[in-house]
């Protein structure tokens, strides 16, 4: 961010898969702890593919709006 800046169209796509993945440990920790699932196989399984939807959709969106 120092060296490209926050309205670069990297600092953009950094920012948006920061704010996507944030989410995992939220939703392994919360969820599960809610629910009372002790194994988080799955959840940890369907966590990180999220993450990765996530960072291939924000890579794709900024480079078409920008």
């Amino acid at each position: 961010m120092n060296v490209y800046g926050v309205d670069s169209k990297l600092g953009l796509i950094t920012s948006t898969i920061m704010g996507s993945t944030e989410t995992t440990l939220y939703t392994i920790a919360i969820y599960t702890s809610v629910v009372g699932i002790k194994k988080i196989r799955f959840v940890l399984v369907a966590a990180l593919i999220g993450d990765l939807v996530g960072m291939i959709a924000s890579v794709v969106i900024w480079n078409i709006m920008s």
